[in-house]
């Protein structure tokens, strides 16, 4: 693994992500979309948007809340708030303030109404402490909703790559380790979070996916380019070492191919809380 801390890898990964982040709107889109129905996100809402990234589910949020409402969006990552704000200032969008901070360091004056976070709160060292401080800035009732990735038996686009990736750099992605890409794979795990942080009405359900891409090739490019935790798998091999491990990756991928492109099956766990309310 690369001795990077997760700041410093999604600095190095932001400028690739935000490329590639289009691209993923057919494989991530529905579940995108249940997790803000999960979240109860509506107009007029005051809503967080935690690990925005490059702001793709930041503009569907700032959509949904409208022009009374308002949405606060974080990152550690400085590269990607400036990513999330030229995909907003693209979309015309006025009602999003940014603010580079981690989860875990949240705090506000004025409580919000909704949360949600895609793909982030698996790789936070510390999800207890990110998810008790979005208690925090909730009001009583308001919800919290996030995507974390699903069963590594299932979810095979990741799993493949992931597990290339951490034999060529002499390692492993265990469930167990905090912080790591599998660490909230587990639903009751996830639920047991959620519930510890003071949540209540908790659920978690399995959305299957499909990532379509035009080759095995384009797929090892994309992550590759944008994906951090994976890229920090082989971050201390030399080049000819790395470019073994892509190699790999790709042709391992390639069993994915048809006449219509690449298409690979894949799960993410979606899990919904409610803080009591009074």
């Amino acid at each position: 693994m690369s001795d990077q801390t997760p700041a410093e890898q999604w600095n190095a990964a932001a400028s690739g992500w935000a490329r590639w982040a289009e691209r993923a709107g057919d494989y991530i889109g529905p579940a995108t979309e249940k997790m803000l129905d999960l979240a109860g996100v509506a107009p007029g809402n005051r809503a967080l948007d935690v690990g925005c990234g490059s702001g793709e589910q930041t503009v569907l949020v700032a959509h949904r809340v409208g022009a009374t409402g308002h949405v606060l969006a974080i990152d550690i990552a400085a590269p990607m708030i400036a990513a999330t704000e030229k995909t907003l200032a693209v979309a015309g969008l006025t009602n999003v303030s940014t603010r580079v901070c981690s989860a875990e360091a949240l705090t506000d004056d004025t409580l919000f109404d909704t949360a949600i976070s895609r793909l982030v709160l698996m790789l936070i060292p510390d999800p207890l402490a990110a998810v008790r401080a979005v208690w925090t800035v909730l009001r009583p009732g308001g919800s919290f909703a996030a995507i974390v990735p699903g069963n590594p038996e299932r979810d095979i686009f990741a799993s493949t790559a992931l597990d290339i990736l951490a034999r060529h750099g002499g390692t492993t992605v265990s469930p167990h380790t905090p912080g790591s890409f599998r660490s909230l794979v587990d639903p009751d795990r996830l639920s047991t979070l959620f519930q510890s942080a003071g949540f209540v009405d908790v659920a978690v359900s399995a959305e299957p996916t499909l990532r379509r891409l035009d080759t095995a090739a384009t797929a090892t490019a994309m992550i590759r380019d944008g994906f951090a935790f994976f890229k920090a798998l082989v971050g201390k091999l030399p080049p000819q070492g790395q470019e073994a491990a892509w190699a790999d990756v790709e042709n391992a991928l390639r069993r994915f191919e048809g006449p219509d492109g690449l298409a690979v099956p894949g799960e993410l766990n979606l899990v919904v809380g409610r803080k009591p309310p009074g």
